[in-house]
């Protein structure tokens, strides 16, 4: 406890939760090869060592999450898509995600680029809605598949979430991460909010329209957190974190190490 202008001070600090990763653009191949070897024996690629590094990094983290947006190549192969090409029905081919499962503890949440943000493209169906429609559906069955596996909680990482996106992935499960000019149709179906806090000057007109349960704030900052306290008591707000492309174990160190200092009741 200290004291700022006679008036006793503590400091906060929030749970940090993590939103997974971007991937590493120029892995250190030193260190994949070290890894590979490691490994002898098992199914193993990129995707799988950046699934494995990048998720060991989060330590002080309270809820870690494996993936993110490099994902998308495992999904794509899932799907049956080849050089993001649908060329038949919509497969749903786990071998490959089933063996990740092995470098990813239980109960641990799960982060993947949405079916829209796969920039597939449509050779089979020749039709956009009805592309869209398999695709959104079997994009489900996948995660349906993941919680099988004890996926805790699956974040949804999209630049624009289709509107059947939305409307199909949605509950207590889900998290969508997306830019500040789709907040409002992801607040549509969900009372959970991910807000990068250089946006949070627009916390308090979304708070006036829409019934928010959760706050994420991400890459949270003491200004940022102290504006959300005046909307939201302690309990439902959450240091997010997504770490960038390249990012190392630091960027969650860093993280973890926010304090605010807040009045003492």
């Amino acid at each position: 406890m200290r004291k700022s202008n006679g008036i006793d001070m503590r400091e906060l600090v929030l749970p940090v939760i993590s939103l997974g990763s971007a991937g590493m653009e120029k892995p250190d191949f030193a260190d994949v090869a070290e890894w590979i070897g490691k490994h002898t024996g098992r199914a193993a690629d990129i995707t799988t060592y950046q699934l494995d590094r990048l998720f060991s990094w989060q330590t002080g983290v309270d809820e870690p999450a494996a993936g993110g947006e490099f994902y998308a190549p495992r999904i794509c192969s899932a799907f049956g898509a080849e050089n993001q090409k649908i060329t038949q029905e919509f497969t749903l081919e786990l071998d490959e995600i089933a063996e990740d499962f092995r470098f990813i503890p239980k109960k641990t949440s799960f982060s993947l680029p949405s079916f829209s943000s796969l920039e597939l493209e449509d050779f089979y169906f020749h039709d956009d809605d009805e592309f869209a429609e398999n695709g959104i559906n079997a994009f489900k069955k996948l995660t349906r598949e993941l919680r099988d596996r004890d996926v805790q909680k699956i974040i949804l990482h999209a630049k624009e979430p289709s509107e059947l996106e939305l409307e199909l992935l949605t509950g207590r499960k889900y998290l969508w991460k997306t830019t500040v000019e789709h907040l409002e149709a992801v607040l549509e179906t969900t009372r959970d909010l991910v807000l990068p806090c250089e946006d949070i000057g627009y916390l308090a007109e979304l708070f006036d329209s829409y019934d928010i349960r959760n706050l994420y704030l991400l890459d949270a900052t003491a200004d940022a957190v102290s504006i959300a306290l005046e909307l939201f008591d302690k309990e439902y707000l959450y240091s997010a974190g997504y770490a960038p492309a390249n990012a190392d174990e630091f960027y969650w160190k860093n993280l973890s190490k926010l304090k605010i200092p807040v009045e003492k009741c």
